[in-house]
């Protein structure tokens, strides 16, 4: 399975690096996209090791969703695994999502 992590990201430059770096850290492809920010959010996770797509001006959460998971099928990559920008998910707990996708379609994390 080829995965990647997945972040979309608006006004999260004081947070997405540090999610990046920790993604990166697991070895583990890492696209933002930026979702019309003007707070320097792009440039913080491409310092970090991301590939970054800019949306030009706020479209909302599912059309960076939409354009992250595209680009992602369009470069080969299977599986797609979603954080949030601002670090409440914990990119440590992706080893376990993967390795429970290699048996399912979907998974679904849970903080809890």
């Amino acid at each position: 399975m080829r995965a990647c992590a997945l972040v979309p990201a608006y006004r999260a430059a004081p947070y997405v690096g540090a999610v990046v770096r920790q993604l990166r850290a697991l070895g583990l492809p890492c696209i933002v996209v930026d979702d019309g920010s003007a707070d320097g959010t792009a440039e913080a996770a491409r310092t970090a090791g991301a590939e970054v797509l800019v949306h030009p001006r706020n479209l909302g959460k599912g059309a960076a969703l939409r354009t992250g998971v595209a680009w992602a099928l369009d470069h080969g990559f299977d599986a797609v695994a979603t954080l949030d920008a601002d670090g409440q998910h914990d990119p440590a707990e992706l080893p376990r999502l993967l390795a429970a996708a290699e048996h399912a379609e979907v998974v679904i994390g849970c903080r809890r």
